[in-house]
């Protein structure tokens, strides 16, 4: 990676010209050999998906009132058997035996919403509908299906007259024996037990003070967001990205209790490594700037390795500016005529470099944990960080970031489609370089062989990519070591892998729903 990083530093130095439209390429552009595309066929949605291994069908939502079921039984030819109706909107599913679960969203979202739990024998049997906390987002099984996780994200309304607390949301047919026949699970899902742990107890000074954002202009606890789940190879143990407040919950399943939140810090562009793009002048200049990115995860996904567990993460990010009530963005001209930055650091050129990207006007140089002896900031705060990173689980702290390195990648592999927006299917380069880059968006990891993938989606740029992580436990640094881009499925969402113990053919697969194109993709993997 070093390597690849010099000769690019040679070529981007003075800014990579583009070629003209006319002369674009389309791809698809490919660089390794892990990934092998078999599949992409058209969906109503496509974002989250879910493996039956049982039946070899795989369930897809997106945010429609509608269940695809598809027949993955030849992974080369997946076909679309059917498509059923729901109560509201789908925002996640997930499986656990021949059981079937989707998280549905209310009308409007912020609203109490429901979990819908199935079970599937070539159709579809609705064993209970359980309404269970506000704006219900990313759901999932425990390894045992004994516990359904949700998180509840409790976003506000637009005016944020209504702020519903956000919390986690906990199913449970613990009490059942779990060797327990399908039929008796099914009928204990007809009334499980509900539980949702909300944030109201925690200290939020002290959390605070360690750099958990507070947002919105309610209370701490109505400001924490839960996004995204992930849970330990034993069940004991599940960990909960709060996108927009930078942070990562613990959380014990079974005594369902939050055990810690752990701040995710930031990406110091300043550095080495860790430059980035964010001038939009059709050009590759990947620089060091004075900021510091926020990590906000969208996706993470737990692995363990070496006894410990790791927590891995898509650093998207997540400004709050879709309210018309309240918004954390500003612009580095705003932080300057306010005094909140450095003007011996933000000179008139870094400042014309810098002027037309989004920044938190939340972060502060004069109180904790940021403060300085002149109370102004040599930084500024930006969202996302173009990265993935990987955190210890059970003490928050930073094992590894990628850094600039899908910035360089997609600068060697396909420069045309450098920061492109993949969203309006229009080839422009650069069109994301002011606005969060390629924007990380979902993870997943699996074992192949002797070999330990992260596979990564990058939703703006519409990029597949895959990291070596074999080892990170005892401090080796992982490596890219596939790179895939087809322009014809854009804004990867969902990505998930299936080992070859439960595939279909016997290989392992990866399965990513592309939810700007609405095609699911199906990819093998060596």
């Amino acid at each position: 990676m070093k390597k690849m990083t010099f000769v690019l530093s040679l070529l981007l130095g003075a800014g990579l010209a583009i070629a003209k439209k006319s002369d674009v390429p389309t791809g698809p552009f490919h660089w390794g050999t892990t990934l092998k595309q078999i599949a992409s066929i058209p969906m109503t949605t496509a974002e989250i998906s879910a493996f039956m291994p049982e039946k070899k069908v795989l369930f897809v939502v997106g945010g429609e009132n509608v269940l695809e079921v598809v027949d993955l039984a030849d992974p080369a030819n997946p076909k679309k058997i059917s498509e059923i109706k729901l109560p509201g909107g789908a925002s996640s599913v997930t499986v656990n035996g021949d059981l079937v679960a989707v998280s549905l969203l209310n009308n409007p979202e912020w609203k109490m919403g429901h979990v819908q739990v199935m079970r599937y024998n070539k159709k579809l049997e609705v064993l209970g509908k359980h309404e269970l906390c506000y704006m219900p987002d990313m759901i999932t099984f425990t390894p045992d299906g004994t516990n359904l996780l949700v998180a509840c994200e409790g976003s506000p309304d637009e005016t944020f007259s209504e702020d519903p607390e956000g919390g986690i949301g906990v199913l449970s047919i613990a009490g059942v024996n779990a060797s327990a026949s399908a039929a008796d699970l099914a009928r204990a899902w007809k009334k499980p037990q509900k539980t949702v742990v909300g944030f109201g107890e925690l200290d939020s000074l002290a959390l605070m003070a360690k750099g958990i954002r507070k947002t919105g202009v309610k209370s701490f606890a109505q400001s924490l967001e839960p996004e995204y789940i992930t849970v330990s190879g034993d069940g004991k143990t599940a960990w909960v990205s709060l996108q927009e407040n930078n942070a990562i919950v613990k959380f014990d399943v079974e005594a369902k209790k939050i055990l810690d939140v752990f701040p995710l810090g930031y990406v110091d562009h300043s550095k080495p490594g860790f430059g980035l793009d964010i001038k939009k002048n059709k050009k590759i200049e990947i620089k060091n700037y004075p900021l510091r990115g926020l990590r906000q995860p969208d996706g993470i996904s737990a692995f363990s390795a070496g006894g410990k567990t790791f927590v891995l993460t898509a650093n998207e990010g997540a400004p709050v500016n879709d309210y018309k009530a309240w918004t954390d963005v500003t612009t580095p001209m705003m932080l300057l005529q306010n005094g909140v930055i450095d003007p011996s650091v933000f000179t008139s050129q870094v400042l014309e470099d810098v002027k037309n990207i989004s920044v938190s006007n939340l972060e502060r140089c004069n109180v904790v944990p940021d403060k300085t002896e002149n109370g102004m900031c040599p930084y500024m705060y930006s969202f996302g960080t173009r990265s993935i990173s990987i955190f210890d689980g059970e003490t928050g702290h930073l094992m590894w970031d990628s850094g600039d390195a899908f910035e360089q990648m997609m600068a060697q592999m396909a420069p045309d489609y450098f920061n492109w927006n993949s969203k309006k299917g229009k080839v422009k380069m650069d069109a994301r370089s002011e606005d969060k880059g390629c924007e990380p968006e979902n993870v997943t990891t699996g074992v192949v062989g002797d070999k330990r993938y992260a596979f990564v989606g990058l939703e703006r740029s519409s990029v597949v990519a895959v990291f070596d992580i074999a080892g990170v436990e005892n401090g080796n640094t992982p490596k890219i070591v596939d790179y895939y881009l087809n322009p014809k499925d854009r804004g990867p969402e969902g990505i998930l892998f299936i080992p070859a113990e439960k595939s279909p053919n016997g290989e392992p697969l990866l399965i990513v729903g592309f939810e700007y194109s609405k095609t699911l993709a199906v990819y093998s993997v060596k």
